[in-house]
């Protein structure tokens, strides 16, 4: 099963930065404009590192910034706490989790669980950027089983405060924790778990590339630090985890033409002009948990399209898939591409689609022309069933909610000895 352990990482130096300045949302959710406005905030913004014009500048960068002490390392071995804050449809949540390090394990050893598609040309542009600075600049997010939340409660004792960050409208919070009884027993907690894959599913491939490749120096040793990567571990059943749908903002050539051949699978429960934002939330929740897998709404122009997938199609889809059957990405990715022939991964590659998690974000791109495309809720459970039944999920079906952030905790990767005994 998958051994985690503490380590001594990186992180800023709050005498030297403004640390709200200088992190960032994950590097996968942000356009080309919102990179540039983050390298603006700070010429110590971390996207200068995560997404540097290339892995030179990266890491000619880095020496620089740990000459200066803008980065620190910690002194002794600690796992970290984060507690995340936040506001989403009139509720307030509080979702916490663990940032501490996590043996790789290959996904067919039935340990570490992916749920989602991936493309190998993602991976060897984060496996470049690896090899040559020797560190890993965000966490992979990961979900493990706790019924009864037992590992994230009572441990106010223990920890640390290191940031305090109000971003947008969510406040993050990152304490570390060196106590060795505590870090003891909770690596004995994470021992017999097995981990599902939230977020990263590309930088985990690029990990286990990197672990590769530096096996090619250093032969194998399970006692080397390559053997780990850093990962921000969460509960799966946890009723502040939040697993929104990815939306879609296609660019079509005849759009209408797309839209009348739905007509032939699917029902239009309602249809509506788009007057205001409210609007929309307001409607597309009470529609779209209706019949939840059969539903989803198209944006167009002023107007929104409530669609009801046809029972018998919905039918034989259940009958060919029982568990994908149950992700409504999956059921309209499947009649679009067989019926409709629209292929997304076509539209991937030409720069035709957008994966947006907001509705807001979303009718900015209809207003610009596109079709736009909003999915029900799933529950996080249905990730679990997916993985342990060996499937995956279409690729950019999940959104979770909100992101941690980047450059909160830096892990090093450099080929030596893990040195820390309990």
């Amino acid at each position: 099963m998958p051994e985690c352990l503490p380590f001594c990482a990186w992180r800023y130096n709050p005498l030297k930065v403004r640390i709200e300045e200088v992190v960032a949302p994950p590097y996968d959710v942000v356009s080309e404009d919102e990179v540039e406005y983050y390298k603006n905030k700070s010429s110590y913004n971390i996207f200068h590192l995560e997404l540097s014009i290339n892995s030179k500048k990266a890491k000619n960068l880095l020496d620089d910034w740990i000459k200066n002490q803008i980065l620190i390392k910690e002194k002794n071995p600690s796992v970290y706490f984060y507690e995340l804050d936040f506001f989403h449809l009139n509720q307030n949540f509080s979702r916490k989790g663990f940032i501490l390090l996590v043996k790789l394990s290959y996904f067919d050893e039935g340990n570490i669980f992916p749920h989602e598609k991936t493309y190998k040309e993602v991976a060897e542009k984060r496996l470049e950027l690896l090899k040559e600075t020797k560190f890993q600049f965000s966490q992979i997010f990961a979900l493990y089983e706790d019924s009864s939340l037992e590992s994230i409660e009572n441990i106010n004792k223990e920890k640390n405060l290191l940031y305090e960050i109000k971003y947008e409208k969510e406040i993050h919070r990152l304490y570390r924790i060196s106590e060795k009884k505590f870090i003891k027993d909770l690596l004995s907690y994470f021992k017999n778990k097995k981990l599902y894959i939230a977020d990263g599913h590309h930088r985990y491939l690029t990990a286990l590339k990197f672990k590769e490749y530096m096996e090619d120096f250093y032969g194998k040793d399970e006692f080397k630090d390559y053997n780990y990567v850093s990962m921000y571990l969460s509960p799966l059943e946890d009723k502040n985890l939040l697993m929104l749908p990815t939306y879609r903002a296609y660019y079509l050539e005849n759009p209408n033409e797309v839209i009348k051949k739905f007509y032939e699978i699917a029902e239009i429960i309602e249809a509506f002009e788009i007057k205001n934002l409210n609007e929309i939330n307001q409607n597309f929740h009470h529609y779209l948990q209706k019949n939840f897998f059969r539903n989803w709404i198209f944006l167009k122009g002023n107007q929104a399209l409530f669609f009801l997938l046809k029972k018998y199609i919905f039918e034989k889809i259940k009958e060919e898939e029982p568990i994908l059957s149950e992700i409504p990405l999956y059921n309209f990715l499947k009649v679009s591409e067989e019926i409709i022939k629209l292929k997304e991964e076509k539209l991937r590659k030409e720069n035709k689609v957008k994966f947006v998690s907001d509705v807001k974000e979303l009718l900015k791109e209809v207003k610009k022309g596109a079709l736009g495309i909003i999915f029900p809720y799933t529950s996080p459970q249905i990730l679990k069933k997916v993985t342990e039944a060996k499937k995956l999920m279409p690729h950019k079906c999940t959104y979770f909610y909100p992101k941690i952030l980047t450059g909160l905790i830096l892990n090093e990767i450099k080929g030596e000895y893990i040195k820390f005994y309990l």
